[in-house]
């Protein structure tokens, strides 16, 4: 082959490889946009002016009767992270829990709401209820959850979501907070610690739901 015919050959393979990394570009799939659709933020809400909020026990319909008590703990523990106010659990075991009566309260009666805040001086009360749970053949629980304004009675932030292990959209989100948030120290299982430990599942629902909150230092209102 000639000088010229060379030349010719490694132009047409510039060519070839130019075009092969301009469709690479081209089908690069982008990461997908944030979920908004399972909770809501009010706009008309003053969150920024929340200093504390009391965290109830979450009520459990689960057949897991110690369920309530470790999520709750692991949210007032992921909450907290966000420095966004301080928290205080207020647990079934607790007396202000029977003085005020907090398994009928009724977050649409501005008295009961008033009971509260007077009793525990807190601006705003997060409830919530563990609709669904299971852990066999596979991680999955259900909540619903409000924080309710105890000043005007105002809804601030709401929560109704689904976790199930078995999604690959979940165990995707899971391998990143796993990757990102416990790293190391659980070999040899490594990111599936949490479709195998409950605590560990519990912990990474706990976080998505602190997620959702605002970050600190912005007002919504």
């Amino acid at each position: 082959m000639d000088k010229k015919g060379i030349v010719m050959k490694q132009g047409i393979w510039i060519v070839v490889c130019v075009l092969a990394a301009g469709g690479c570009q081209r089908t690069k799939l982008a990461p997908a946009p944030p979920r908004t659709d399972h909770y809501y933020v009010n706009p008309a809400g003053d969150m920024a002016s929340v200093g504390r909020v009391a965290l109830l026990e979450l009520t459990n319909q689960s057949s897991q009767p110690e369920l309530s008590e470790m999520l709750t703990a692991a949210m007032a523990d992921e909450i907290g992270k966000r420095n966004l106010f301080s928290m205080q659990k207020l647990m079934r075991s607790d007396s202000v829990w029977q003085t005020l009566n907090l398994d009928n309260i009724k977050v649409h009666a501005f008295d009961d709401l008033a009971a509260v805040r007077q009793a525990t001086g807190v601006d705003a009360m997060l409830i919530g209820v563990i609709q669904r749970y299971r852990s066999f053949p596979h991680m999955q629980v259900a909540l619903n959850m409000r924080l309710i304004d105890l000043r005007n009675g105002k809804l601030l932030w709401a929560l109704e979501d689904v976790w199930d292990s078995a999604d690959k959209a979940v165990e995707n989100r899971m391998q990143t907070f796993f990757k990102e948030h416990m790293r190391t120290g659980y070999e040899p299982m490594d990111w599936q610690i949490l479709i195998t430990s409950p605590r560990a599942f519990e912990r990474f629902v706990a976080f998505e739901v602190a997620q959702t909150l605002p970050k600190p230092g912005l007002n919504n209102k």
